[in-house]
């Protein structure tokens, strides 16, 4: 790695900074030094070329910085601040000084190292909840960006391009990062999803779904910063890599979690995510993008491995090895199941329904997520009248018929108080040859009540339901016989969803 030029030393030195400073730490990557003064940080581009990306002349880096701001600034505006020049006079740098610029640092501000999600979790200090905030701050980025038309940035091709570059670099490291069973099977699968998917790969960009998204959506890239997840270091300097199918996108941050043994919270990060969003038709792609992601990271571990010297080799190698198991276990053929978790209106269905995200590796739908949807394309529709039931069913049992044939288990999470949303259920489940698992949460009224009440005031629930539906329910529900398994909720069961 090139070393920090001498006449940028300046950074470690406190009078440099036009603000108090504590003590000054740098941070080094392979493209950048970042300095770390206590409220700031200062990041500057190395002078390196790549390939994929190319920082060698000022004006580059000067353009690059910027860029970085501009891109950043859509998802943390609070963190990244402004680009600053880094001067030079008699041998002395100044910041902000626009005469014989030397450099260019982008200034943000700065966040604790011990508050990245990569470290909270690892630690056990992270919040479920973030996942769902994150989920929503994903969904809703992805959905202000305008799609990239006309471009053959990730399609089919392109995309195969990278999985045979990231495989290529694995076959070099067979028997020390990955079997040769491993490589194998990798490497056919590849090839036959490619063949199989590429129409729907290319279909999805001319649909609009192929945006500037982040690129690098990974737990290291993720802090906790004002009691709230925000995402920084998104990738500006090449957009092979950052203008890409946002399931893409959200597989990044999915793989990472599964490569931290946490499915619980990559499914839910999922299933809270395509609630936003409703772009279910994706699942077919998810377990490719899966694949293609982990990869990457298994190619990075080897290529990190070959900088060191072959005593100090192994600890990357078998990190190297953790990332291509996993690429290879979202090869695997799956048995998707269906679950459904019915019961009126606060009796606990989508806690038993995020516990069952977790031990299943399912997709959770809940029909209050649908509704919402709905709601927002046709306002003109009673929230919970006739017209909106119908829609609202038949939108759920639709995204769970995608989700099962993309080889993914589903839970309903819905009221199924009606006879005729248990006979689309069994239906579903006969079509597509899928084992059925039915549950029914019963509650004593007066806890139904007190509950409905008390989310009402919370204000931080999704469901709308409020004590008027709850009678509506009570007059019309008819508890359902088997195949349903019957749970009896007392009052202080499950009180808060974690």
């Amino acid at each position: 790695m090139p070393e920090l030029p001498e006449q940028l030393n300046c950074f470690f030195k406190p009078e440099f900074y036009p603000h108090p400073v504590e003590q000054i730490k740098m941070i080094q990557t392979h493209i950048s030094w970042v300095f770390l003064t206590g409220r700031f940080a200062y990041k500057i581009k190395k002078p390196v070329n790549f390939g994929f990306l190319d920082f060698t002349t000022l004006k580059l880096r000067k353009q690059l910085c910027e860029r970085e701001l501009r891109l950043n600034r859509r998802l943390s505006p609070d963190i990244y601040l402004e680009v600053l020049p880094v001067s030079l006079h008699n041998n002395i740098c100044r910041l902000a000084d626009a005469n014989n610029i030397v450099e260019y640092c982008l200034k943000m501000q700065q966040f604790r190292q011990s508050d990245l999600l990569d470290n909270r979790l690892q630690e056990n200090r992270f919040n479920p909840l973030w996942v769902d905030q994150l989920a929503g701050k994903i969904a809703h980025f992805h959905i202000r960006e305008e799609p990239v038309a006309n471009s053959r940035i990730d399609s089919a091709l392109l995309l195969d391009e990278h999985i045979q570059a990231n495989l290529a670099v694995a076959e070099k490291h067979v028997g020390r990062a990955l079997s040769f069973k491993t490589m194998q099977r990798l490497s056919d699968y590849a090839e036959q999803a490619c063949e199989k998917l590429s129409e729907l790969l290319n279909k999805r960009q001319n649909d609009g779904f192929v945006r500037r998204c982040h690129g690098d959506l990974h737990l290291k890239n993720i802090t906790l910063f004002n009691h709230h997840p925000q995402l920084f270091d998104c990738i500006e300097f090449n957009d092979d890599f950052s203008i890409i199918d946002v399931m893409n996108d959200v597989a990044f941050l999915m793989m990472d979690l599964d490569a931290h043994d946490r499915s619980d919270l990559a499914m839910r990060l999922l299933s809270r995510y395509l609630e936003h969003t409703g772009d279910y038709t994706a699942l077919i792609l998810l377990r490719y993008y899966l694949c293609y992601r982990a990869c990457v990271r298994g190619k990075v571990a080897c290529l990190l491995a070959e900088e060191l010297e072959a005593e100090q080799q192994q600890p990357r190698y078998d990190e190297a090895r953790k990332y291509f198991n996993l690429a290879a276990s979202y090869t695997e053929p799956a048995q998707a199941r269906l679950f459904a978790v019915g019961g009126l209106s606060g009796s606990g269905k989508s806690h038993l329904a995020l516990l069952g995200c977790g031990i299943e590796r399912a997709i959770i739908i809940r029909t209050d997520a649908t509704r919402k949807r709905i709601a927002a394309a046709f306002p003109e529709l009673e929230l919970y009248g006739r017209q909106m039931h119908l829609n609202t069913y038949k939108a759920t049992f639709d995204a769970a018929r995608i989700a099962l044939n993309a080889g993914f288990s589903v839970i309903l999470d819905a009221t199924f108080i009606h006879p005729d949303s248990r006979h689309q259920l069994k239906t579903l489940a006969d079509e597509n040859q899928t084992p059925l698992h039915c549950f029914w949460l019963d509650i004593d009224t007066e806890t139904l009540r007190q509950r409905i009440v008390a989310r009402q005031q919370a204000a931080n629930d999704i469901s709308d339901a409020d004590l008027r539906v709850l009678h509506l329910q009570l007059a019309e529900y008819r508890r359902p016989t088997e195949p349903w398994i019957q749970f009896v909720v007392s009052s202080n069961t499950w009180p808060s969803v974690i």
